[in-house]
């Protein structure tokens, strides 16, 4: 793929632009299996039409609190499952929705601003959560989103695991990929053309330097997947979080104590 790439840069750059910015927008999600959407399917489902896609959403429990679950990268809602039982336990609504182009939503790509585009509709006509916990790129987008919309009903988040700009993405694929700087450069132009930003813009920090929602952030320092630094200097900049620095839970932060203190934080 990076021998593709860095042809097309020179036989044909406007082809190249196309494809190589759909490429880093094109997560390769693996089918629900049948344990996963008999989970889904517990719950009370709801397409939601956003431009050219259909959203899947979910909604379990009928708590006097409603918080919305937002999943990361090649995943999709089932990953609250754990979750959705102890939030109902604990007087919760439970919201979820599958990202475009991923789980049981439509779409070929997808990137920040596409993700919170579908968060600002979908809160939009469900202006009374309160609450928002979201894993890896939903931590990232849930940041966004929230710099961009001051007036929310959202008053607590929990941020799991995010990664902290988008030129992370850029630096991986220019290593895993071995992209030229011509290369780069014309992906990047494609990117300033259709986002209308430099990759430089979408920095969590710079998002939440102005934000005043009461958030929980939380990172492991053995994640693979994105660096816990991010997260440290996503607290510094977010005025009034709550940091935590686990060990050994990798990016997925899938544990029952950690739960329980997500739990005691948004209620």
């Amino acid at each position: 793929m990076g021998f593709y790439l860095n042809s097309l840069a020179y036989i044909n750059p406007e082809k190249l632009k196309r494809d190589g910015f759909n490429l880093f927008c094109t997560p390769f999600s693996k089918s629900l299996k049948p344990h996963h959407q008999a989970f889904l399917n517990s719950g009370l489902a709801e397409v939601l039409e956003i431009d050219a896609n259909r959203i899947q959403t979910y909604r379990w429990g009928k708590g006097s609190r409603k918080v919305l679950l937002v999943h990361g990268w090649e995943s999709h809602s089932f990953r609250w499952k754990t979750y959705v039982n102890t939030l109902i336990e604990n007087d919760f609504t439970v919201l979820a929705l599958d990202a475009p182009a991923h789980g049981n939503s439509t779409g070929k790509i997808m990137n920040l601003v596409i993700y919170e585009k579908v968060l600002s509709v979908f809160l939009s006509r469900h202006n009374d959560v309160d609450t928002i916990i979201a894993h890896s790129i939903g931590g990232f987008t849930t940041t966004y989103y929230l710099s961009l919309n001051p007036e929310t009903s959202v008053q607590k988040a929990v941020i799991l695991a995010a990664p902290g700009k988008v030129e992370e993405f850029f630096e991986f694929f220019v290593q895993f990929l071995g992209l030229r700087k011509k290369t780069i450069q014309l992906i990047t132009d494609h990117f300033e053309a259709v986002l209308k930003q430099k990759p430089s813009y979408f920095s969590a920090v710079n998002f939440a330097r102005d934000i005043r929602t009461k958030v929980l952030i939380i990172h492991d320092k053995t994640d693979k997947s994105t660096k816990y630094t991010d997260s440290e200097k996503l607290s510094r900049a977010w005025g009034g979080s709550t940091l935590k620095i686990t060990h050994g839970l990798g990016h997925e932060l899938k544990n029952e104590a950690l739960l329980s203190e997500i739990i005691g934080f948004i209620k």
